[in-house]
């Protein structure tokens, strides 16, 4: 039997991870439910707990007048209780909150199946012991397929290549971008995400936190070793160049269930129901045909802006981090327009002086981030 903790249950990853978890397959394997931790939507955390019976139910802040389970735990003991008595935490919290989490697993020796980003983009260096101990287990679906590529490989990888659909902005007109408001740019062409995530999509944002995150994941000797292309069929997830220049990849229709329940049920690999949810619609002889094109700076200024904070290093991708939760949040917001996601990001960064990264550093460098571009969109956070 293998314990589950899903700590943001409520959120898009949580919720797949819910529906592998009720399959037959998934019983049958052993995979069980031990706790559901949400951020504040009880009213759907009830839901799921009546559905899948966890030990522990647990909110971090409940909203006012939202139910309240019998035993539910909240406030600053959620996170650890959710925890306690798991053999797998699977991190879907969003946002920089998930990096506590991720550091108590660690602290405890517990495996993580990551799918929270901010992890290893604002504390990768706080958690290179627990990767190189083997406690970590990519969700994310360009960073799972890396992983299953160098599974067997004796050899570090020349190179990573990191697939990005290029999101909604890569179709709409260059000029017309800096002015687009979130009903254009929250039409993700491929995926299914939250809103945050997809804009950042659109940005590359995304995309640039992800070679951050493949720098600690996979030890590369600097962010130079990892390249983004351009991919709008989103059907190869990136590849790994090897020692030899062959290319390993790996393909399928897009559909996050596959790295979340490869993270689920690794390292035993028992078919948590994968193979019933995607052999019958995936054919190849359906796929596009592949098609790829560098990166284009000028569509996308966040990313350049983003991956130097990665080469600073030290708080400079804390600081990054910060002021793209809370640009993204006024924009989603109407508080300001597309084009200013990387004016914020720039000017937030060009005031920030990186220190060396520890966890009090790393909690004055976000909350001085969200000061300083709270301050560039026009209101408090």
């Amino acid at each position: 039997m293998k314990r589950i903790a899903i700590l943001g249950s409520t959120g898009s990853i949580g919720r797949q991870a819910l529906d592998i978890l009720s399959g037959t397959e998934s019983r049958r394997a052993g995979l069980v439910v031990h706790s559901l931790l949400c951020y504040g939507n009880t009213r759907l955390l009830e839901e799921q707990a009546g559905d899948h019976q966890p030990s522990v139910v647990a909110a971090i802040s409940p909203a006012p007048g939202a139910p309240r389970l019998p035993g539910m735990i909240t406030g600053d003991e959620a996170i650890g209780a959710a925890i306690e008595g798991a053999d797998l935490v699977l991190n879907a919290i969003v946002g920089s909150a998930g990096l506590e989490a991720s550091l108590e697993c660690t602290r405890r020796g517990i495996r993580l199946a990551l799918a929270n980003k901010e992890s290893l983009v604002v504390g990768g260096e706080l958690l290179r012991p627990a990767i190189e101990r083997g406690l970590v287990v990519p969700v994310d679906s360009e960073h799972s397929t890396i992983f299953r590529c160098l599974a067997g490989e004796a050899c570090p990888p020349a190179r990573i290549v990191l697939t990005a659909s290029g999101g909604a902005a890569l179709g709409i007109p260059r000029d017309e971008l800096p002015s687009c408001g979130p009903e254009r740019i929250l039409r993700h062409p491929s995926w299914n995400m939250g809103p945050r995530i997809t804009v950042d999509s659109s940005s590359m944002v995304n995309k640039a936190f992800e070679v951050i995150e493949a720098r600690w994941l996979f030890s590369m000797p600097g962010l130079d070793a990892i390249e983004v292309l351009i991919h709008p069929g989103s059907f190869v997830h990136s590849m790994v160049e090897l020692a030899d220049g062959c290319y390993k990849c790996l393909m399928g229709s897009p559909d996050m269930r596959v790295p979340i329940a490869y993270a689920l049920s690794w390292p035993e690999m028992a078919d948590p129901g994968c193979s019933s949810l995607f052999r019958a619609s995936d054919d190849p002889a359906s796929w596009p045909g592949l098609s790829f094109s560098p990166m284009d700076h000028e569509r996308y200024p966040a990313f350049g802006i983003v991956l130097e904070a990665g080469r600073t290093g030290g708080t400079a991708p804390c600081a990054a981090n910060a002021a793209d939760e809370v640009a993204v949040k006024a924009f989603l917001d109407g508080r300001i327009r597309f084009g200013d996601i990387a004016r914020v990001l720039g000017e937030t960064l060009s005031s920030h002086s990186p220190a060396p990264v520890d966890r009090e550093t790393l909690r004055e460098t976000d909350a001085w981030a969200r000061a300083r571009a709270s301050s560039l969109v026009g209101g408090t956070e």
